[in-house]
């Protein structure tokens, strides 16, 4: 199983710093990690660094393979990203979509793909939807055929941005448990952008936690979401409790001063530094 190692990683748009010195990993194959913060803190602009589409500064690696070295159809073969963005409903049929992305990332020979992707369609429970056109399914389908179009390229690393926004609660918790399975049995590693602390905490093995483009906590996901961190992020202040079954949840107290939080969080610097100005 490949490791995913990445940065320093500097990214800008324009003259402002979007991505600020990121470093993450080495997030070992055959496990979850969670990107968290708050709208604006990096998350999808960092997960599109890892996928190639962002442009930024610093190497990325996964096991022995440079990625930034690498051209868009290499890479593919490595990587695959699902954006929170649906699949567009366009008069397709699901099966079809699904070939479709194979095809084009060359992630297995003709002879394969149709058995391949019937099985993912199978893994996720929506075999049913297999010959449905994607302009006939509600978003929470098209999201799983989505996610279905990404898993059924059998990468090494799987990037997915919020995965589950458009899902109902059952197939959150199906879906979860679908990834957990696949992850583990391919040896992917898998990082995906999330909001629901308490599905981190339950569902992944590791966490980042972003805020203003920077890293303010990495690691084991209950030593990421804490009441400290999350006040440093959020703004609030925050308790983390076990339910009756074991799980644990977060809850939110209130709002904190966000001020003091900030400044705390800049004197930082030992870890957390700004990067280089380009003029």
């Amino acid at each position: 199983m490949m490791a995913l190692q990445a940065g320093p990683l500097t990214g800008r748009r324009g003259r402002r710093i979007v991505l600020d010195s990121i470093e993450i990993g080495p997030l070992e194959g055959g496990t979850i990690t969670s990107l968290l913060g708050p709208n604006g803190s990096g998350k999808t602009t960092l997960l599109r660094a890892l996928a190639g589409l962002f442009p930024v500064q610093g190497p990325m690696w996964l096991g022995p393979h440079d990625l930034g070295g690498m051209r868009a159809p290499e890479r593919a073969n490595y990587c695959a990203y699902m954006p929170q963005t649906l699949p567009p409903p366009i008069h397709m049929q699901a099966l079809e979509t699904i070939l479709v992305s194979m095809r084009a990332s060359g992630a297995h020979p003709d002879e394969q793909a149709f058995d391949t992707a019937i099985d993912t369609l199978e893994r996720l429970g929506i075999a049913d939807l297999s010959l449905r056109f994607l302009d006939e399914l509600s978003g929470g389908q098209r999201q799983l055929v989505g996610l279905a179009q990404v898993l059924a390229r059998s990468p090494a690393l799987l990037l997915l941005d919020e995965p589950l926004s458009a899902l109902d609660l059952r197939h959150q918790f199906e879906v979860m448990a679908v990834l957990r399975r696949e992850t583990e049995a391919r040896g992917m590693v898998t990082v995906m952008v999330m909001h629901d602390l308490g599905m981190a905490l339950r569902r992944t093995d590791s966490a980042v936690m972003l805020a203003e483009g920077r890293v303010i906590g990495a690691g084991a996901v209950e030593n990421v979401v804490t009441p400290t961190i999350l006040a440093r992020a959020f703004g609030i202040r925050a308790r983390v409790e076990r339910s009756a079954e074991g799980d644990s949840l977060v809850l939110v107290d209130g709002v904190s001063n966000i001020s003091e939080e900030r400044a705390a969080m800049d004197n930082q610097s030992d870890h957390y530094r700004s990067a280089p100005s380009s003029s």
